[in-house]
């Protein structure tokens, strides 16, 4: 009997952890700062909030000093959307990127986990998506999520601008990477993109519950740089 119980508390033990290992990361606040190919553009601030089954994630940059005066660059990205369990269903979606230039807008909400309907450059759209699609901003929290627990493989189905896009993501291996006076233990993950001049490399940190300390977007021959400055839990 002492053996069958110990074995039943080794599983719930098991289990347990198990789903501690694969939780979503925690409630969180925290600044990046953004360069372009070594220029300094200003900060990103970053949050990740949770309501009963709900989440939300938000990002928002706005360019500072000389690059203000060059370009006005703003961008602001938020998505909203249930979870049960580590599942991520959005609801919710805004990317808005203005500057002296360009007023780029794509906003959309899921009809049912099936059907997406949005507007990007004024123009209206529905599309048809597989179960589990994500935007790109939940993107970055099931990343978190799978790395956390060292999922096998990390593919996804992403919809963007009414355009349904398959994300295969490569491991690079583990690495330690120090920004400022803090060292922090990442896995390098890149992002292939197929007949494109575009890469993405996410270095995710443990300590910071495997949401990026460092993204490089490297695009047109610019890199786009985003380190962490600051990381607060919210409780």
């Amino acid at each position: 009997m002492k053996i069958k119980i110990t074995q039943a508390v080794l599983l719930l033990t098991l289990s347990l952890f198990s789903l501690t290992a694969s939780a979503l990361p925690p409630a969180f606040t925290a600044t990046y700062s953004v360069s372009k190919s070594g220029m300094s553009l200003g900060n990103m601030n970053v949050s990740l909030s949770y309501s009963n089954q709900s989440y939300r994630y938000e990002k928002n940059s706005k360019a500072r000093g000389i690059a203000s005066l060059l370009s006005g660059d703003r961008v602001v990205e938020n998505v909203q959307g249930r979870f049960q369990g580590n599942h991520l269903q959005p609801q919710n979606y805004l990317y808005h990127h203005t500057s002296k230039r360009k007023n780029r807008k794509d906003s959309f909400h899921f009809n049912s986990p099936q059907q997406v309907v949005g507007q990007y450059k004024n123009k209206n759209y529905k599309v048809t998506v597989p179960n589990n699609t994500l935007d790109r901003a939940s993107l970055e929290l099931a990343l978190a999520r799978d790395v956390s627990a060292n999922k096998a493989q990390l593919n996804y189905t992403v919809t963007e601008k009414g355009v349904i896009k398959t994300y295969n993501i490569k491991r690079a291996g583990h690495h330690q990477l120090t920004i400022g006076n803090a060292k922090y233990n990442v896995q390098k993950l890149v992002v292939n993109r197929k007949n494109s001049q575009r890469s993405t490399v996410f270095w995710l940190a443990k300590e910071l519950g495997y949401m990026p300390a460092r993204i490089d977007h490297t695009e047109k021959g610019s890199v786009l740089t985003s380190l962490i400055k600051h990381y607060q839990l919210n409780r």
